[in-house]
């Protein structure tokens, strides 16, 4: 049960420092236990969700971000917003696997990006990792086996570059290098199912896409 009490306290002085304000102040009555339940069941239908893009998308990121941000329950992970100053980029785009749910902007530079396929390969190592993103897709292309194609012999042109480069480096000074070589791989990998899946999809137009995914949210 709840009740208002207004507080009128509009200029008066209390206690030497606070001057009162009028406020509305929501008072709600039974056992602490009942409050507990309250807060326990919010904290439930809590959900968030990983905003992946290219920055050249940002424009679109922004729009889906401003739009998902405003449903009540939810809390959007967007690099810029969450990232904090000198802290891992990498820690925080391993972080996609702890959300319920990713939305992926896929558009060309986002396939040609490292840092956009990492999160990629890092989400499907979750199991159900298809029914927990949202594909927003801006390059059309995705759809035509030939242009799919494309995106997969970039990745492993990209890894043939890399190994070249590290032939010519004592293997003792390319641990960190070795390391990104492995990353490119899986990327080059995991190309092919990724695409597939997304192709599979009857996706959104990408101008309505945030409210699609608003209503898959509320169905879920």
């Amino acid at each position: 049960m709840k009740q208002q009490i207004i507080n009128d306290l509009n200029g008066v002085t209390v206690g030497g420092n606070y001057t009162g304000g009028n406020s509305i102040v929501n008072h709600f009555y039974g056992s602490s236990a009942e409050g507990n339940q309250a807060n326990q069941k919010g904290d439930k239908d809590d959900r968030t969700i990983f905003l992946s893009y290219n920055w050249h998308d940002v424009e679109i990121a922004d729009r889906i971000d401003k739009h998902l941000s405003r449903l009540p329950g939810i809390t959007v992970k967007k690099d810029v917003r969450d990232i904090g100053l000198w802290k891992s980029i990498r820690e925080f785009m391993e972080g996609i696997r702890q959300q319920d749910y990713a939305v992926l902007i896929v558009s060309d530079l986002y396939l040609k990006s490292k840092n956009c396929m990492f999160e990629v390969t890092e989400v499907m190592k979750e199991r159900t990792y298809a029914d927990r993103v949202f594909p927003a897709v801006v390059e059309q292309g995705i759809y035509n086996p030939l242009i799919r194609a494309g995106y997969i012999q970039y990745w492993q042109q990209e890894c043939n570059k890399l190994e070249d480069a590290i032939k010519g480096i004592d293997l003792a000074n390319a641990a960190e290098l070795t390391a990104d070589l492995k990353r490119y791989r899986s990327i080059a990998s995991s190309m092919g199912e990724f695409l597939s899946m997304v192709a599979d999809r009857n996706n959104p137009d990408i101008q309505e896409v945030e409210f699609q995914i608003e209503k898959a949210l509320l169905k879920n």
